[in-house]
């Protein structure tokens, strides 16, 4: 465990710097917006999941009223093209080919919202019907159809450590098993929505709810075929996003874009909640081939995994989740001897993209569920099994990587038996049964792989000592903006209240790439503390002067420059500052921080990748009742590794939150689809967790900093899902007696094992 030291601003509980206007409704999202001569858009859908479109009829759309036009493929002014990786493989609109049910075919502009709904209800395309390959199965067949010219599979990866088929044969005990997760909707509260708002001088400005401002800008500017710099993109407040408004932004912005050059009128595009199912990306559906081996004295001789993810129509993030799932699935284990592939598919379903955790919620379901079937196989406590193999500071990773610190998984542990011992549970009544599930977990912070993680921030200070912060990365509703604003006011010695973190406006702050793989406050928040520690020294330098004595002397603390060795000898910052101002000291800096390089074989993805792990374990005490297959949460505790606490209300907050995501995805979530066609695209049925299923959930915070974080803190916003999600199903397997191997285990599948039972 790292050294703590105590500071002014890190460690302690901030309420968030945008709290009071969310809370109060002050906070302006996208469709709040109201602009003179502001019209609107409405996309029409394919409505079928495979075809050739042969032609679209637009003429009654045209005449509906309050129609202003009717846009289509062809009107794009760029190529017509989206996507995260070249070559991009997905239409803004669909010309040729319909690859899923809710592919956007035509938008419809109107003077209202309702009278743009109803012409768009009066598009009538033509199509030569395909017949959908709706499976993994179908899609991998010798003689299948290719979805795409390329073929069916959309990435590939394996990872090979040792030599996994004699760490089988050297095991004692074998369990094996095959797993399957569903898709996930990500279900914010605020559906997707932008306005495009063009200007006299051949500049078009997009307000939206998004997550990556610098992405969205650059496919707008090149489907509208025009220069970056003719596109500014102003990240509105934002509610919600778990990875979902990466792609759909992109497409609503191009189109919004693109109808509000040639109207030269404001376009709203704001989606309702059966649109935002039908045409976002999910999370990917799993499944899993999985195989552990086991020395009897419980240590771990080999894993092996093979692993099938249903991607849908287009690639979107499938690359990225292919390589997470790739390196996560040994979990948070010395294994010697490891084999996984990954293989992502085309399907004729809505594309599979982004979606909290990345990959790493399927596999760790897989992998934790066999911890406790070989638990039980050997006669060991589930948790003395995860102690035994669980990774520690030198160990090496399923890619060999090796840590010298922040290694802090054998203490979430050790943390979560505290727990497990010290709550009890009184059972009173024939008519339920209870159970304790535990699971582990590790998920990789920053881009590693997937990506070059570079991240740039600003910090200017004012000649009244008033900061201001700007960073490319977004404010989705995780904390990121207060982050930020302590980590600067800890390095500048200013008090919270006098700092202000700009929202992302694509003309004013750097392109820090996406808000994505827990890197905000890690990478983003090291660029700020850079950019921050630059101007803190021209503050020094300039008390220095003041105080003629050494910099060394001098520190910043509460509004004041002061000397270390005489508190009560101190100058105003605001005093300091403008006298750095008049001298000439500079007091804004831009900095950029860069996640160290990866470096790893691109064969069997061995080597290094990640700046560092969070490490987490979760605990679930459940009742649950026998007739009618209700459960009942009764205590969750999550410990997660965090290197270091910058906020104790965020961290719980994400924790909290992030956990209700995997108690979903485990229990309620399942995208219902008939043919190709969604069937709940609507929470009325589709079952997403409410305020009432809210988890009575205990934080232990483990921090053993890291070297790559600012002040020693790793992100913790995705990794969560994973824990909750495979501990309620360890848990709900633990008080029937019976291994659910598909999530989500919902009330009917609990019910059927009592039925069998009876």
């Amino acid at each position: 465990m790292g050294t703590q030291h105590p500071l002014n601003t890190i460690g302690k509980p901030v309420a968030k710097v945008d709290g009071r206007e969310l809370v109060t409704g002050k906070a302006r999202f996208t469709a709040d917006m109201k602009l003179p001569g502001m019209v609107y858009g409405y996309q029409a859908r394919s409505g079928v999941p495979s075809a050739k479109l042969l032609a679209i009829d637009t003429e009654k759309a045209r005449r509906s009223d309050g129609v202003l036009d009717v846009f289509t493929a062809e009107d794009i002014p760029g190529p017509n093209l989206i996507g995260i990786l070249p070559p991009f493989d997905q239409p803004v609109m669909a010309d040729k080919e319909i690859r899923y049910a809710g592919e956007t075919i035509a938008l419809v502009v109107g003077e209202t919202r309702e009278q743009a709904k109803q012409g768009a209800r009066k598009i009538s395309p033509s199509y030569q019907v395909l017949t959908p390959i709706l499976t993994v199965d179908d899609a991998l067949k010798e003689n299948a159809r290719k979805i795409h010219p390329q073929g069916n599979i959309t990435f590939s990866k394996e990872l090979i450590k040792g030599d996994a088929r004699k760490g089988l044969e050297d095991a004692d005990v074998v369990v094996t098993g095959t797993y399957e997760t569903s898709f996930q909707e990500h279900a914010y509260l605020e559906p997707e929505a932008v306005c495009a708002v063009p200007h006299g001088d051949n500049r078009i400005t997009i307000y939206a709810s998004c997550q990556s401002p610098f992405h969205l800008r650059g496919h707008i500017a090149n489907n509208l075929g025009v220069p970056a710099t003719r596109v500014k993109v102003v990240q509105a407040y934002t509610g919600g996003s778990f990875g979902g408004k990466d792609d759909v932004a992109v497409e609503i912005g191009i189109l919004a874009g693109t109808a509000a050059l040639k109207l030269n009128r404001p376009v709203m595009i704001s989606h309702e909640r059966e649109e935002s199912i039908k045409g976002s990306n999910v999370r990917h559906a799993a499944r899993i081939e999985y195989t552990t081996g086991a020395k009897k004295d419980g240590t771990l001789t080999a894993r092996v995994a093979k692993v099938y993810l249903d991607g849908g129509a287009y690639a979107s993030e499938s690359p990225f989740v292919t390589m997470k799932a790739l390196i996560h699935a040994a979990g948070p284990y010395v294994v010697d001897n490891v084999s996984v592939e990954v293989t992502t598919v085309y399907t004729n379903k809505t594309y599979a993209g982004a979606f909290r955790g990345f990959g790493v919620p399927q596999v760790t379901f897989a992998s934790e569920s066999q911890m406790d079937e070989l638990a039980k196989e050997l006669g060991m406590d589930p948790l003395a099994l995860r102690e035994k193999n669980g990774l520690k500071a030198g160990d090496l990773t399923a890619t060999s990587q090796s840590y010298d610190s922040s290694v802090g998984f054998l203490e979430t542990v050790r943390a979560i038996r505290t727990v497990r011992d010290r709550f009890t549970v009184e059972k009173n009544d024939d008519r339920y049964v209870y159970g304790t599930g535990v699971a582990s977990l590790l998920q990789g912070i920053s881009n590693g792989a997937e990506g070059v993680d570079v991240v740039g921030a600003s910090v200017q200070m004012s000649q009244d000592g008033s900061v201001l912060v700007g960073c490319g990365l977004t404010e989705l509703g995780q904390g990121s903006r207060t982050v930020f604003a302590q980590i600067a006011s800890e390095v500048l010695g200013c008090n919270m209240d006098r700092v202000v973190v700009r929202q992302v406006d694509t003309d004013s702050v750097h392109d820090s790439g996406p808000t994505v793989a827990s890197r905000t406050t890690t990478v983003g928040g090291m660029a700020v503390k850079k950019a921050a520690e630059q101007v803190a020294g021209s503050l020094k330098k300039m008390a220095s002067l003041m105080f003629k004595i050494d910099e060394e002397h001098i520190e910043l603390k509460e509004g004041f420059a002061v000397l270390k060795q005489d508190t009560n000898a101190s100058i105003p910052l605001s005093e300091v500052a403008t006298a750095a101002y008049w001298t000439g000291f500079p007091l804004m800096n831009l900095a950029f921080s860069q996640a160290p390089p990866v470096d790893y074989d691109h064969d069997t993805h061995q080597g290094d990748i990640y700046l560092a792990y969070n490490f987490g374990t979760h605990l679930m005490k459940v009742q649950i009742d026998t007739y009618t297959g209700e459960v009942r949460v009764l205590h969750h505790a999550a410990a997660h590794d965090v290197g270091r606490v910058v906020n104790p209300l965020g961290v719980t907050g994400q924790i909290e939150g992030a956990s209700l995501i995997g108690y979903g995805l485990a229990h309620l979530e399942r995208i219902e689809y008939a043919d190709g066609i969604i069937r709940n695209p609507n929470f009325a049925d589709y079952a997403v967790p409410s305020i009432k299923d809210r988890l009575p959930t205990e934080t232990i915070l483990i921090e053993d900093p890291t070297p790559n974080g600012p002040f020693g803190a790793k992100g913790v916003g995705e990794p969560p899902v994973a824990g909750a999600a495979a501990a309620f199903a360890n848990a709900v397997a633990d008080a029937t007696g019976h291994r659910f191997r598909n999530l989500p285990v919902t009330r009917e599948d609990i019910t059927s094992v009592f039925r069998k039972e009876a």
